[in-house]
C-alpha cells in the first residue's frame, strides 16, 4: 500500500475511533440506572394555606412563609421507579394569630414512589407521589408550646433531573401535599386531644434538589 493510501486510510479511520468513544461517553453518562441505592437533598420555599379544624385559626394565620429541607432515600427497582421514603423540616414566619417572639417549626415523614419518564436522557423528568406523618410547633417565647399532629394523604412532587454525570443530577421541584390535622396539645390541655371537625389544608413547595446514586 503506497504511503498516500495509508495516510487517507487513518485520516477516514482515527477520527471514526474518536468519534466512536465519544458517543459510548455520552451513553455511559446517560444510561439509565437500572438498580441503585439513591439519597436526594432539597432546600426550598414552602407556605401552608387553609382550615385546620374547629376553634382553631387558618393554617396560613400561625405559619407563614417559609423554608424547608428534606431528604429522600429510596432505591431504583427498575430504570423508570424509585420506592423509598422521605423527611422534612421547615421553619416559619410567624402568623398574624400569634404573639410576637412565637417560633413556628414543621416535620414531616412517610413513604414515596417516584416514576422517572426520560430515564436514558440527560434531561428525566419525573413525578413522585407519597404520604405519611407531619407536625406543626407554635413555640412561644414563655409558656407551654402548641402542638398538632396529622397526616399527609396526598404529597405530590414534579422535577426533571439534569444528569451532571452517570451518578449525580440536580432538579427543579414543583410540588404540594394535602393533609389534615388529627390531634393538638396546648397550653389549654394536659395532653394530645382529637380535633374537632378536621379541615384538609394544602402545603406548596417550590425549590431545587440533588439526588445521588450510589
Amino acid at each position: 500500500m503506497k504511503a498516500s493510501n495509508l495516510i487517507a486510510a487513518l485520516s477516514l479511520v482515527v477520527p471514526s475511533i474518536a468519534l466512536a468513544q465519544e458517543d459510548t461517553s455520552i451513553t455511559a453518562k446517560h444510561a439509565p440506572v437500572k438498580s441503585a441505592f439513591e439519597i436526594g437533598v432539597g432546600a426550598g420555599y414552602t407556605q401552608g394555606v387553609g382550615e385546620m379544624g374547629a376553634n382553631l385559626a387558618d393554617l396560613d394565620d400561625v405559619a407563614g412563609p417559609g423554608g424547608a429541607v428534606e431528604v429522600q432515600l429510596g432505591y431504583r427497582i427498575i430504570p423508570q421507579l424509585t420506592v423509598g421514603a422521605y423527611g422534612t423540616f421547615a421553619g416559619f414566619d410567624r402568623g398574624d394569630a400569634l404573639a410576637s417572639e412565637t417560633n413556628v417549626m414543621g416535620a414531616g415523614a412517610g413513604v414515596q414512589a417516584v416514576w422517572h419518564i426520560l430515564p436514558d436522557r440527560e434531561i428525566d423528568p419525573w413525578v413522585s407521589l407519597g404520604a405519611g406523618w407531619k407536625g406543626l410547633w407554635l413555640d412561644p417565647d414563655s409558656g407551654k408550646a402548641t402542638s398538632l399532629q396529622g397526616i399527609d394523604f396526598a404529597r405530590l412532587q414534579v422535577g426533571a433531573d439534569y444528569r451532571i454525570s452517570k451518578d449525580v443530577a440536580i432538579a427543579p421541584v414543583l410540588g404540594g401535599s394535602l393533609g389534615t390535622f388529627l390531634a393538638a396539645d396546648s397550653p389549654m390541655t394536659t395532653e394530645y386531644t382529637e380535633i374537632d371537625d378536621k379541615q384538609v389544608s394544602f402545603t406548596g413547595f417550590a425549590g431545587l434538589a440533588g439526588r445521588f446514586d450510589l
